[in-house]
């Protein structure tokens, strides 16, 4: 289950929250993720504290559920800079919710264990993010193929 927390005031369409949803059950995962869509600052604290880069970026995600917490029913939390996503979308030719759907699902893919530190990782992962994307596609008729 994906619990869609926005601070930006951005108004984020129902369809993200099922591709995301539809995400986990694809990978068999029962879990809850949280989706915090913040601002600049926000993330850049973040990725200062946990990251040791004092600079904004787009998108954080940070797995919550490991051996150590088994109990836990949260799987973890995924961060969006509405601000970079913003930049990000204008700099490309897309919409706002067509950057937030494509940064939405590389963290999900993260906290699926998916990485892009390899070559092979990194075609792994955009294989995975081109598919969902695909299914964003009538999201918005400003949708780009990235």
């Amino acid at each position: 289950m994906i619990e869609w927390i926005d601070a930006s005031g951005e108004a984020i369409e129902q369809p993200i929250v099922d591709i995301l949803n539809t995400m986990l059950r694809d990978h068999d995962t029962q879990t809850q993720v949280n989706v915090v869509v913040t601002s600049d600052d926000h993330i850049q604290q973040l990725n200062r504290d946990y990251r040791q880069l004092d600079r904004p970026t787009d998108v954080l995600s940070f797995e919550l559920l490991d051996d150590t917490a088994p109990e836990s029913d949260c799987l973890g939390e995924i961060y969006i800079s509405s601000e970079t996503a913003q930049n990000q979308a204008l700099e490309a030719g897309r919409d706002l919710q067509t950057e937030v759907s494509h940064l939405a699902i590389h963290g999900m893919l993260h906290l699926l264990g998916y990485e892009h530190e390899t070559d092979e990782g990194y075609e792994r992962m955009r294989a995975q993010e081109d598919r969902y994307l695909e299914r964003c596609r009538p999201l918005s008729p400003n949708s780009r193929k990235f």
